[in-house]
């Protein structure tokens, strides 16, 4: 495409390739990570007892209607947000689901019924508190190893 082109103009499109290409994994990436924390979000409503309780079951989610997800690097370490908003329903009514995930651990996850705001558990069981997903290979790299030497001292 660009072989009858000037040759500056051929550099540049040389040039400008890779950082397209990594603009585009980047947000593939993020893409990926957004739809693990809505389904990571969605296990966690319909296993939550408060949730069926007020809803009934089965409890269906819509696609979210507000979402938004940004990556910050910082010193070379990188962070990734994810927010979303979408509508929950069950047999006897419905609310809005808002769920925010930094580094693919949802740090909140709440649903709003009828003015009311019910905070959601950590996992899909329906526990109290929030902390990480516990799945392998997905959201937060397991890869960090720290190794320590112990000296003993003697007098």
């Amino acid at each position: 495409m660009l072989e009858d082109m000037p040759l500056g103009v051929r550099l540049m499109g040389r040039m400008v390739a890779p950082l397209l290409s990594r603009a585009a994994e980047g947000i593939a990436e993020q893409t990926r990570q957004a739809a693990d924390v809505l389904e990571d979000a969605r296990l966690r409503l319909a296993g939550d007892e408060s949730v069926t309780r007020e809803l009934g079951e089965p409890v269906q989610c819509a696609p979210p209607f507000s979402q938004s997800s940004s990556t910050m690097s910082v010193n070379g370490r990188s962070s990734a947000r994810v927010r979303a908003q979408f509508q929950v329903a069950g047999p006897r009514g419905g609310g809005i689901a808002t769920v925010e995930s930094v580094d693919g651990e949802i740090s909140l996850l709440t649903l709003d019924v009828d003015g009311r705001s019910i905070r959601v558990g950590a996992s899909s069981s329906g526990t109290s508190g929030i902390s990480g997903r516990g799945r392998p290979g997905r959201g937060k790299k397991e890869d960090n190893i720290i190794e320590a030497e112990i000296i003993e001292k003697r007098d």
